[in-house]
């Protein structure tokens, strides 16, 4: 038998898919060298130059502007080890690969909603959509991950009694 790879040997019932994205943002904000260097690695939407020059712009000019890498996040415990941590990344990054503008919307949201914990209400403003619209794409996204790691259990598709 050969060597198990960090994924096959991740124990992936330890949590919910939500709660694994919790920990690793958990993780990522346990130190600033880490969070800069998975924050480069994150999937986000893809924004023309022009866009980015926009940005570049306003955030040169804003004073007031704070750096998402200097703003700590606190509530969650991490109690990921550095091979589960690596994983759960892995996964994302593998998720980022898949060449589909809409997948990148709702993988890009579920990141900023369970790993960096950002409001509904914070991504639909700045995504200029409707909080119930974040919803649905949460949703579409946790579809799409759960029939391709199909081990992982969701809270979102829990039935309560």
């Amino acid at each position: 038998m050969g060597v198990m790879t960090i994924m096959q040997a991740t124990d992936w019932s330890k949590y919910t898919f939500e709660e694994w994205c919790r920990q690793l943002g958990a993780w990522i904000n346990g130190d600033s060298e880490k969070m800069v260097r998975v924050v480069k690695t994150m999937p986000t939407k893809r924004i023309t130059q022009k866009q980015r020059e926009k940005l570049l712009a306003m955030y040169m000019n804003d004073e007031k502007l704070k750096d998402r890498l200097c703003i700590k996040k606190t509530g969650t415990c991490c109690q990921l080890n550095e091979n589960e941590a690596r994983a759960i990344q892995r996964l994302f990054m593998d998720l980022q690969l898949i060449e589909d503008e809409i997948l990148q919307e709702w993988i890009s949201t579920i990141w900023s909603h369970h790993v960096l914990s950002n409001s509904l209400r914070k991504i639909a403003d700045s995504c200029d959509t409707s909080v119930n619209q974040i919803r649905q794409d949460l949703k579409c996204g946790f579809a799409f991950i759960k029939s391709r790691y199909s081990h992982f259990s969701f809270e979102s598709f829990e039935k309560t009694t």
